[in-house]
């Protein structure tokens, strides 16, 4: 949300949701203090179906992206409002719900490169400007790297969980492949682009490690795999590789809202139950796991790779709070 003049000028300007509106974490500002920023999101919903989106909690048919309706002349409107309010300029993030590079409705409605024109007409309102994607590759075109430059400082966070494409498939059906996004981030990177990694979330994996859980394997909680710390190796080590500026993780959580799919809930039930008594820890509408596991083991264990390929890790939320 950003300030909406009143028609009655004698009034104070309100607060009003607006397409250019501002972050909201869901989170206590004291335990989250993102402070003042933008998020826009170009389109709604999303085509990768990943079984794990956050975003399923909120958005009804988050499976059915479709365009919003005048994005870019609602976007100027809000943007020509700024001029007149002159706010100091804050970061800007697209998108936090939707994929600015989803290819069938990018490559048929232009809708993201029109608001990236849009915004370096306007460059000056805005610090940092963050594209948050799983489709590098489409990001990669020319179309795009010209705008990105023009856009400086811009940044493109990559989101590329898994090493292991049979994986992918299982938890994000339709997502681009793993080698699609390997290559788009080495072409961003050859353009001179800034990129960051985000291994995000961070599944649980073997070896499931006492006291938090009974058995070590997934299996006998009737999980197939994730991901191993030898693929997410092979993701750290190529991020570095390429230049990437930083890795960013977190855990896994499981979205529980009633929109989200019963599937994954069933799915990860009882591995997310059993170190808790035999009932998940639910908080925010997902199933969480035990703080202790996150930053005695999940994190560490990444952390320790990243320090031998010498690229930083965060966690997502620490990397959002410090994009200023």
């Amino acid at each position: 949300m950003i300030y909406r003049l009143p028609k009655d000028t004698s009034k104070k300007a309100t607060l009003k949701a607006h397409i250019l509106a501002q972050y909201d974490p869901f989170a206590r500002r004291d335990i989250f203090p993102a402070g003042i920023r933008y998020c826009l999101n170009v389109y709604t919903g999303c085509a990768h179906r990943c079984s794990y989106c956050y975003a399923r909690n909120y958005i009804i048919r988050a499976d059915e992206p479709r365009g919003k309706e005048d994005p870019i002349k609602r976007a100027k409107r809000d943007i020509e409002e700024m001029k007149t309010l002159n706010p100091q300029p804050k970061p800007l993030h697209i998108s936090n719900s939707s994929d600015p590079f989803m290819a069938e409705l990018e490559i048929r409605i232009r809708a993201t490169l029109r608001l990236m024109n849009l915004l370096a007409e306007n460059r000056g309102h805005f610090t940092m400007i963050t594209f948050l994607t799983k489709n590098p590759e489409l990001a990669s075109h020319e179309l795009y790297i010209s705008l990105f430059k023009a856009l400086t400082p811009c940044q493109i966070e990559v989101s590329l969980t898994f090493y292991n494409d049979e994986i992918r498939v299982f938890y994000e059906p339709d997502a681009p492949t793993v080698q699609s996004r390997l290559d788009g981030i080495q072409k961003l990177r050859n353009a001179g682009i800034p990129v960051s990694l985000r291994i995000d979330p961070l599944f649980p994996r073997e070896t499931l490690p006492e006291p938090f859980w009974k058995h070590p394997e997934l299996k006998s909680y009737g999980i197939e795999r994730t991901h191993t710390l030898e693929e997410i190796e092979k993701l750290v080590k190529f991020g570095s590789a390429t230049g990437c500026k930083k890795i960013i993780v977190s855990p896994l959580k499981i979205p529980v809202g009633y929109r989200s799919p019963c599937r994954l809930k069933g799915y990860f039930h009882d591995l997310y139950a059993d170190p808790f008594g035999g009932k998940p820890h639910t908080k925010g509408f997902a199933y969480r796991l035990p703080e202790d596991y996150i930053h005695n083991d999940l994190f560490p264990s990444v952390m320790e790779i990243c320090q031998h390929y010498r690229i930083q890790m965060i966690h997502c939320k620490d990397n959002l709070i410090n994009t200023k």
